[in-house]
This record gives C-alpha cells, sequence and structure tokens, in this order.
C-alpha cells in the first residue's frame, strides 16, 4: 500500500514539474512544440508585415522566411510578404520575389514580379485569396472563415464534396493562382488550383476552384465559389 501512494506522489510530482516547466515557455515555443517551425514562423511572419509601412517589420518578417525548413512553404512565405510591402516599397518586394527557389513548379519569381505591377485594389483582393489559402492548408478553420463574407461561409459549409480546410489524408498542399479576371468595382474573380498530397506517397491529384472575390468594409473576402471535377495524378 505504502509503495502503491508513493509511486502515486512521484508521478504527481513529475506531473507538476512538466506542467511547471511547459508554463514556463513562452508562446513562440509552444507553438513550435505543438505545430512545428513551418507554421509557426508563417503566421509569425503574418503578422510583422503590414500594408502600412509604420507597422511593418520586414527584415524580421523575411528572417522568419529563410528560417523555414520547408522550402515551397518558404517560397509562399516569402511570396506573401512581397505581395503586403508592394503597397509601400516596390524595391522590398522584389528583394522578397529574389528570395523564392522555384522549388515546386507553383511558386516562381516571375509570377512574383507581376504580381507586384498590378493595381492596388486587384493586389488587395488577391492578397485576400492567398491568406485564405494559406489558412485551408494550415487546416486553420477559423481564420479561413474569417475571408468569408455570410454567403462565402454558407457555401463552403454547406458543402459536402470538398471541405474547407481538407482531410488528414489526403490533405491540401499547396495552391497556385492559375487566373483572375475583374469583375467590377471591387469585385474579382480568381481561379485557384489545389493539390492534394497523401502521406509517405506524395501528390494524389489536384482541383480547381472560381473564387468571386467583393470589397467589404475596406476589406476583400470571398463572397462565392464555384468548384470542377477532381484530377488524379
Amino acid at each position: 500500500m505504502k509503495k502503491s501512494i508513493k509511486i502515486v506522489i512521484i508521478f504527481v510530482v513529475i506531473g507538476g514539474l512538466f506542467i511547471g516547466l511547459w508554463m514556463g515557455f513562452g508562446s513562440d515555443i509552444k507553438c513550435r512544440l505543438i505545430y512545428g517551425k513551418n507554421i509557426c514562423n508563417f503566421y509569425e511572419m503574418m503578422d510583422r508585415v503590414s500594408t502600412d509601412s509604420k507597422n511593418s517589420d520586414f527584415k524580421e518578417a523575411m528572417r522568419l522566411c529563410q528560417d523555414m525548413e520547408d522550402v515551397p512553404k518558404k517560397d509562399s512565405c516569402f511570396e506573401y510578404i512581397a505581395q503586403v510591402v508592394s503597397f509601400y516599397d516596390t524595391e522590398k518586394a522584389k528583394e522578397a520575389c529574389y528570395e523564392i527557389k522555384e522549388f515546386d513548379g507553383v511558386h516562381s519569381k516571375e509570377n512574383c514580379y507581376t504580381m507586384i505591377g498590378k493595381s492596388i485594389e486587384e493586389r488587395l483582393a488577391e492578397s485576400a485569396v492567398v491568406a485564405f489559402m494559406e489558412a485551408r492548408i494550415q487546416r486553420d478553420q477559423e481564420l479561413a472563415l474569417s475571408w468569408l463574407t455570410d454567403n462565402g461561409e454558407g457555401e463552403y459549409l454547406l458543402r459536402s464534396d470538398r471541405p474547407l480546410t481538407g482531410l488528414s489524408n489526403p490533405f491540401f498542399a499547396d495552391f497556385e493562382i492559375l487566373g483572375r479576371e475583374q469583375l467590377g468595382n471591387n469585385q474579382f474573380r480568381f481561379k485557384v488550383r489545389i493539390y492534394e498530397d497523401y502521406t509517405s506517397q506524395g501528390r494524389v491529384g489536384y482541383f480547381d476552384e472560381t473564387l468571386t472575390v467583393i470589397k467589404e468594409k475596406e476589406k476583400y473576402l470571398i463572397d462565392s465559389v464555384e468548384l470542377s471535377r477532381y484530377t488524379e495524378g
């Protein structure tokens, strides 16, 4: 009996030590332990850059991208920085584009440079699409929903053929914007291709979504979606 009590006490003490150690970690360490460096760096980078130069830390955002280990995600990180800082500094945006390695054929320096030359409204709309897609790939449903209008949210949540943030296997692995069209003032349509991978097997297929993006209260949001057939391979 006494031995059992001692064992319980030991486990309680060890558990207390682990809890104390965990509480002593900073939020950045906790994030890395739970989600990994790539995801945490990307979200921290998003907090560091802004379309307002006074609220943007370009150097730290670039460092966070450079510190990522997954090359395609790193390319996506630099592309996001280029999109945001291009509103106030084209040269810094080009610097971010230059860092893209073009490892996966999805992200490229040329596309990044082309994006910088677009109108501010189109870039704002495209930034919304990129942020929405990144949230989906990271399976952050709350963040993804924040980029939808009420109508867009209803269309995604009522859809059974394709989930908002993907499944565990296959899972949303990457995306690319295939085309864009301006429908009117502050209204755009983007065709996005979403690639799916299967753990240990790599790419298994893709499908396209056509997203209609509108401006609501100074922010672009996805208002509707049209889905294509799934293509294997």
